[in-house]
């Protein structure tokens, strides 16, 4: 596999930022419709992209539909990657996570990103 085969979007923003939330996606579904492997590395408010019902709830007017995207992510394989530091801070234990989504911290983002990766962020 080639280093540019794998995809890392890392995001920091939920709600609070909903275009960072749609841009993640865009670059992730197009990511995975070249035929990439595609992970979103969620840290602090970002971990709350990884719940069951958040890309129904956000949405940025005159672009594509997030939960849209989210839907095309997941279906062609995306997966997420929540902080479990972040997930602890924010008392988030017990959260219910949507598919393809893990609590996992820099060792497994290490394992993913083994012989590169291109890594975007926002």
């Amino acid at each position: 596999m080639a280093a540019d085969d794998k995809v890392v979007v890392g995001l920091t923003h939920a709600e609070d930022d909903a275009e960072s939330v749609l841009i993640a996606y865009l670059l992730g579904v197009e990511a995975l419709r070249a035929g990439k492997q595609a992970l979103m590395w969620l840290t602090k408010d970002g971990i709350h992209v990884a719940t069951k019902g958040f890309a129904a709830k956000v949405n940025v007017p005159n672009a594509p539909s997030i939960s849209d995207l989210h839907a095309e992510y997941v279906e062609k394989g995306g997966r997420f990657f929540a902080c479990p530091v972040c997930v602890k801070v924010r008392g988030m234990e017990s959260a219910e996570w949507t598919e393809g989504a893990e609590v996992k911290g820099a060792p497994s983002l290490y394992e993913f990103t083994e012989g590169g990766a291109l890594v975007f962020n926002y």
